[in-house]
């Protein structure tokens, strides 16, 4: 078994990645370490169309900067219905620039790739009340 450096091979403690809900695409934004993470920088590669394709998310505050993500603390963004965003989306590939220190000072830096293709045909399985 190979071991994974997770400083070379993601941004550290911090993941961001997409969850479908009930019918519903949110954004997450999560701390998964023991150390708040400082100065938090998200840069999408590309814009993520939310509320029917109404907004940028990208012009959201947590995508400027985050001064402190306390360690285990979650960010849910809802993003859109599912049908809605599936419908706009043109390209499934993303990527997600993360930067950030740690409360020890070290930095952290590293590229998170999706490819949204994945979830294209869950609503099948969803169960909607």
């Amino acid at each position: 078994m190979t071991k994974i450096n997770k400083q070379e091979t993601s941004s550290g403690s911090i993941v961001v990645d997409f969850e479908i809900d009930s019918g519903t695409v949110f954004l997450i934004i999560k701390n998964t370490g023991d150390q708040a993470a400082l100065n938090l920088k998200i840069k999408p590669s590309k814009p993520i169309l939310g509320l029917e394709g109404k907004k940028d998310l990208r012009e959201l505050a947590v995508f400027k900067e985050i001064s402190y993500l306390a360690p285990l603390k979650e960010i849910r963004i809802f993003v859109d219905g599912y049908d809605s965003f599936f419908r706009r989306l043109k390209d499934t590939r993303i990527s997600f620039v993360v930067s950030y220190r740690h409360e020890k000072g070290k930095s952290f830096k590293g590229k998170i790739d999706h490819d949204l293709k994945i979830y294209s045909d869950l609503i099948f399985f969803i169960k909607k009340s």
